[in-house]
């Protein structure tokens, strides 16, 4: 419930309404007076009509202004929480790096390919026998890229480095991702230009 009280030399006029809202949802705040044994009190006078007979208070309202029940709820603090789109692909990623933080965000995965270490692959063959690489790109809830590369092996005296980085602007990403052909295949599916206008 929720009330407001003007009062004047003694006199005390009192308007009382119901809320409700959903926890953590400003917008589902409602407010009314129905189903109220009492909305409007008055203390200390009494109101007659020209008649002489007493007004009761819900009588008394019509001739009161509105800033008598404009009750302002702005200082009712609801949490808020962010609503997230079921189809949205926005998850929380953890990145290896070597040699530099671990990088974590929230966002999405843009595009990702890889070569391949075997050679009847076809196009995606890299050369190298138990080696491929894998590129991946994001993209934050903050629109920032990040770039992230590693180098697999099958090798045993060897592991698998990692290197990333977060970039600002598509310039940045090619800069860290270079022009080969793995690189325009990344672009190419991240719907990325990868070329250079000559007029």
């Amino acid at each position: 419930m929720a009330s407001k009280t003007s009062a004047l030399d003694g006199i005390k006029i009192t308007y009382t309404e119901g809320f409700n809202y959903d926890e953590c949802d400003s917008d589902s705040l409602s407010t009314g007076t129905e189903g109220q044994d009492t909305v409007w009190s008055v203390e200390s006078v009494t109101v007659v009509d020209a008649d002489g007979d007493e007004l009761n208070a819900h009588e008394l309202a019509y001739y009161l202004d509105s800033d008598f029940s404009s009750i302002h709820y702005s200082v009712l603090e609801i949490e808020q929480i962010i609503d997230v789109n079921e189809d949205s692909d926005m998850e929380t990623f953890t990145l290896d790096i070597d040699n530099a933080p671990n990088v974590r965000f929230t966002g999405e995965l843009v595009a990702n390919t890889a070569s391949s270490d075997n050679q009847a692959i076809g196009s995606s063959y890299n050369g190298q026998t138990g080696r491929w690489t894998e590129l991946s790109l994001y993209k934050t809830k903050g629109g920032k890229f990040i770039c992230h590369q590693v180098v697999r092996t099958r090798r045993q005296d060897e592991r698998d480095p990692f290197s990333g980085k977060v970039c600002e602007t598509l310039e940045a990403v090619k800069e860290f991702f270079g022009h080969r052909w793995l690189s325009k295949e990344l672009y190419a599916k991240a719907s990325i230009d990868d070329v250079v206008e000559v007029e």
